[in-house]
């Protein structure tokens, strides 16, 4: 069978993509391919043993509705949060597609207003604190589901999106196009041991970070024009939700941008999640991630939140992505495949932490998948000193943060480093192919991934 629109991912780009395929055509025949499974048979093991059981393939970050289903799901009302996709197309065009989005956010259920909207006083002395510090406050108005209000505001849309005749194919991997002459027919995955052939004139890559490095391969191997982009590397932080009160409470999250005064490289929060916990992601055996989610009905004591620094490397070197996950290799040699931790007075002493100093923080860790030890021994310097450094910055904004008490959780790697060339359309240099979302290079959020699906969709509209 020959498909209106293929898409290669089912995340938040690809499902968002598929509503708007089947809204504008309702007689389109819309096929959705996943390495993973559908929403409802993605169990992580973890949610009843407590412990990651190393699955082949993780629930946590692979299957329909992707890793956007398992984490705590803000979405960013603003073009500034998500990605950089107004470098190629203009600003109000991303931020009308993203109302547009929270539209169908409240069609299916989720209507909460946005923390951010209003300031007041204490909001006021954040913003002052940020400025005083030369740290800009990214202050954009955030809806919040949660990761169990995620899940159910999927679980109503794929609903809807099978009943209107899109079809999901899923345990399938991505194996390489089917392009001639510049053109692209179709696209071959695998299923186990077999190859299968999907064949359509319009197909939608959206594979996400997970899928970023095996995209870069095939992007080399079949000519389809790409940059290397940056990295982000850093540590999944938790500190006591009191430290973080005056935040929590009234921005939920304050996303903080900061380039370090030594080396100006830049550091950024991210994902902050108040009353959350630790998640562990697994990209292979011994690609072992930390990272965070919240739930609106289950609550720790607890805030966690990333500190990442973005690097750009220059020529010759072209391998971004081997550089990240080497050093997501060397810190799972170090702690036998689990995260590594460290509490940050336990780092400034230049002392490993053990469980024995851990036990006697103010602090106890929402997860047990985990390494007591050094980070120093895994992270490379350069990004060490600027996480210090950031850390040392966020205490003069928030007081506290720098403690014993705040516990680093590393690695945290967003892979987003191939940077597909696309235009205004979200098309490739191969006919008919385009990219969508984290996996493009250009997003990095759920409201930049979920336009740039729509945008796709809307651009193979135009030419039929």
């Amino acid at each position: 069978m020959k498909y209106d629109i293929i898409f290669v991912g089912g995340g938040q780009a690809g499902v968002f993509g598929a509503y708007e395929a089947i809204k504008m055509n309702p007689k389109a025949k819309i096929l959705v391919l996943d390495k993973g499974k559908m929403l409802k048979q993605r169990v992580c093991p973890k949610e009843k043993t407590g412990v990651c059981a190393k699955c082949p393939i993780c629930a946590i970050i692979y299957g329909v509705s992707g890793a956007g289903a398992y984490s705590d799901s803000k979405f960013n009302m603003d073009y500034r949060v998500g990605g950089d996709l107004h470098t190629i197309i203009n600003k109000n065009i991303v931020n009308d597609v993203i109302n547009y989005v929270v539209g169908i956010y409240k069609e299916f259920g989720f209507d909460e207003k946005p923390s951010g909207l209003e300031y007041n006083t204490i909001m006021d002395s954040i913003k002052k604190r940020c400025i005083e510090n030369n740290v800009q406050l990214v202050d954009t108005p955030t809806m919040h589901l949660g990761t169990d209000g995620s899940r159910e505001l999927y679980s109503r849309l794929l609903e809807y999106l099978i009943k209107a005749g899109v079809e999901f194919v899923v345990e399938r991997d991505l194996e390489k196009f089917i392009i001639e002459k510049k053109v692209i027919k179709g696209v071959i995955v695998k299923n186990k041991t077999k190859l299968e052939e999907y064949y359509s004139d319009n197909i939608v890559v959206a594979v996400g970070r997970s899928g970023a490095m095996q995209l870069k391969g095939i992007c080399v191997d079949q000519k389809i024009k790409f940059e290397n982009g940056a990295i982000d590397l850093g540590v999944r932080a938790e500190i006591p939700d009191i430290v973080m009160k005056d935040i929590n409470e009234n921005f939920y999250e304050a996303k903080m941008i900061y380039h370090t005064s030594y080396y100006n490289d830049k550091m950024r929060t991210f994902c902050s999640n108040p009353s959350g916990f630790i998640a562990i992601e697994k990209h292979s055996d011994d690609v072992i991630l930390a990272n965070g989610h919240a739930y609106k009905d289950k609550k720790s004591k607890n805030t966690n939140l990333a500190l990442l620094c973005t690097k750009t490397f220059t020529h010759p070197f072209n391998q971004p992505f081997e550089y990240a996950t080497s050093i997501a290799k060397m810190t799972s040699m170090l702690t036998g495949g689990k995260i590594l931790v460290q509490s940050y007075g336990d780092l400034k002493c230049g002392k490993r932490s053990t469980d024995v100093t851990l036990s006697r923080l103010n602090i106890i860790p929402t997860t047990d998948d985990y390494v007591a030890g050094d980070i120093a021994l895994a992270c490379p310097k350069r990004i060490l000193d600027n996480i210090i450094e950031f850390i040392e910055v966020h205490d003069k904004i928030t007081p506290g943060f720098a403690s014993s008490d705040l516990l680093l959780y590393f690695p945290e790697i967003k892979f987003r480093s191939t940077r597909i060339n696309i235009n205004e359309k979200m098309e490739t240099n191969i006919k008919g192919l385009y990219a969508a979302g984290d996996g493009s290079g250009y997003g990095s959020g759920l409201n930049i991934a979920a336009v740039m699906g729509i945008l796709a969709v809307r651009s193979i509209n135009e030419k039929q």
